[in-house]
Formats: structure tokens, sequence, C-alpha cells
């Protein structure tokens, strides 16, 4: 009798022992399971910060590319239309003096000037620093285009010049007007370049950006 006691005892002992360790196996399974998910649950996360990180990147690009390239479409628009007033102004040399069309085209000139320096100094907020440079000496350029036409006729207005006069007129028209082409030549291809920069770092970052589920 006791010994049945003792082997019921025993085997009630080790079904008790078997379930605790089972138990406990489970137990540390399942921690390691919710460990394994915790820490895939942080490297998720931290990729999609890196994602936002990197989106946020590119679309800064993208607006950069857009804001420069308005700054930059602006300065060639304003220096055309200043092109065009200085133009207008200097075909009075070629007429008898009249104040009245003077005024209202040197008007037109000067304003349209202005209007050249003002878009140029929105591309010194944009740069790079060479294309700010470039945008400078052409406003530069364009201002100093204008100053032959007025001083000419300034002279026109007091009597008829001597041929002297006039050819060193006619030379310093011509030799600041090739100084304003120069200067648009210099900066158009350096504006391109500074926009071709900011679209291949967009196409770099959008390339090298993983797929995200349903994508």
């Amino acid at each position: 009798m006791e010994s049945t006691w003792m082997t019921t005892a025993v085997a009630v002992g080790g079904t008790l022992l078997g379930s605790g360790l089972t138990a406990l196996a489970a137990a540390r399974t399942e921690r390691r399971k919710d460990e394994a998910l915790g820490r895939q649950q942080q490297r998720q996360e931290a990729a999609d910060d890196r994602a936002r990180r990197r989106d946020l990147r590119v679309e800064h690009r993208k607006w950069r590319r857009d804001s420069r390239q308005a700054a930059y479409q602006g300065l060639m628009d304003a220096a055309y239309e200043a092109h065009g007033a200085v133009w207008q102004l200097a075909r009075l040399t070629s007429d008898p003096y009249d104040r009245h069309r003077y005024d209202t085209r040197r008007g037109l000139a000067i304003d349209a000037v202005r209007a050249t320096r003002q878009a140029a100094n929105r591309v010194q907020l944009e740069g790079p620093a060479p294309v700010a440079q470039a945008a400078a000496d052409w406003a530069e350029a364009v201002d100093g285009h204008i100053h032959p036409p007025i001083e000419y006729l300034m002279e026109l207005g007091e009597g008829p010049p001597s041929e002297e006069r006039t050819e060193r007129y006619r030379s310093a028209a011509a030799e600041t007007g090739r100084l304003v082409e120069a200067m648009q030549r210099r900066f158009v291809p350096l504006a391109r370049e500074a926009l071709d920069e900011l679209m291949d770092e967009v196409r770099a970052g959008t390339a090298g950006a993983p797929r995200r589920p349903g994508e």
C-alpha cells in the first residue's frame, strides 16, 4: 500500500514537474517571439522613418528646383523686356528730337532695367553662387546698356550732335549691347546646369528608395 502511494506521488510529482517545465519552455518561447516581434517592429519603424526623411529630401529638392527655375525664368523675361525697351529708346536717336516721346520711352526703359535688377536679386536668394554672380553681372550689363542712348538723346535735345559724338554713341551702344549678349550666354548654361543637378538629385533619391508594400 505504501509502495502504491509512493508510486502515485512520484507520478503526480513527475506530471507536475513536466507541466511546469513545459509551461516554462512555452513562456520562454513566447517571450522570445515577443522580443523578436519587438525588434522587427523597431526595425520597421526605423525604416519608415528613413523613408519619410528621404521623401522629405526629395520633395525639398523638387521645391528648390521649381523655385530656382521660376527665379531664373523671371530674370530672363525681365532682361528680354529691358532689351526691347532700350531698343525702342535707341530708335529715337535716328528721329527728330521729341521730348514727350523721349520721356515716355526713357521711363519705360528705366522701369524695365529696374525690374531686371529686382529679378537678379531674386536669383541671389536662390543661388547657387556661380548663377547668382552671373545674374548680377547680366543685370549690371543691362543697366549699362541704357546709358548711351539716354546720354545721346539728352545732348540731341540741346542741338544736333557732331559726327564724332554720333560715332562715339554708336560705338558705346554696340559695346554695351555685346556685353549684354555675352552675359546672357554666360548665365543660361550655368542656370541650366544648376537645375539639372537638382533634378539628378531628385532622380537619385527616387531611384534609391525601396518599394513599400502596395507600391
